[in-house]
């Protein structure tokens, strides 16, 4: 299992799971699953950032990255057209397909690609042309939490999953937005909240 990231905490929680992590800071993350993969491609790829994606900003990856700035600015004016940011938090990512693109280049021939990252449906920068031409199988789509909820509610009482083991976080119920404004900021240790209703009260 491959983890692509830039922030270190999600990186170590990563880790902590069992993946082999690539920091897109300092390494190109198409080029290190090739290497990783000794040139074949990962079978499957997990698109779960969605439009919030960023671009490198140092290391090799960040030249290509530059010279699509002014596409990604394209991108964003046509999913997020009009902005309202307060402070640090409700701001798009920089580059919002930059995910699905990794995604597709790094996937070997009749790969598959799952997408639970969110996008609008204004979003028309999908590489469809690449995807095709390298035979990907694409699914997609919101949850379907009734289908899944029992499933894992077994996992969790059988003991195969704990989900404790990835909460970096515990607020009062109340406290949501607080929690949900620190998370979107990308603060570090602001991965997976608990909130725990009547915490606090007498």
């Amino acid at each position: 299992m491959l983890a692509v990231d830039n922030l270190p905490d999600r990186l170590d929680m990563a880790r902590r799971q069992g993946a082999e992590v690539v920091n897109f800071d300092e390494e190109d993350p198409v080029q290190a699953i090739q290497d990783l993969t000794g040139g074949i491609g990962a079978d499957c790829a997990i698109d779960a950032v969605g439009v919030d994606a960023e671009c490198p900003h140092h290391g090799p990856a960040a030249k290509q990255a530059k010279e699509q700035a002014a596409g990604f600015e394209k991108e964003v004016q046509a999913v997020a057209p009009v902005q309202h940011p307060d402070g640090e938090n409700w701001r798009p990512g920089q580059a919002p397909s930059q995910a699905q693109q990794w995604a597709i280049a790094a996937l070997a021939k009749a790969g598959t690609l799952s997408i639970i990252g969110v996008y609008p449906p204004d979003d028309t920068s999908f590489p469809i042309g690449k995807a095709m031409n390298k035979n990907i199988t694409i699914r997609m789509g919101n949850c379907n939490h009734r289908k899944y909820i029992p499933h894992l509610i077994d996992l969790v009482r059988s003991g195969t999953v704990d989900p404790t083991s990835i909460i970096t976080q515990q607020e009062k119920l109340e406290g949501v937005i607080d929690a949900y404004k620190a998370f979107d900021a990308r603060r570090p240790g602001w991965l997976k909240v608990e909130l725990i209703p009547g915490a606090g009260q007498a």
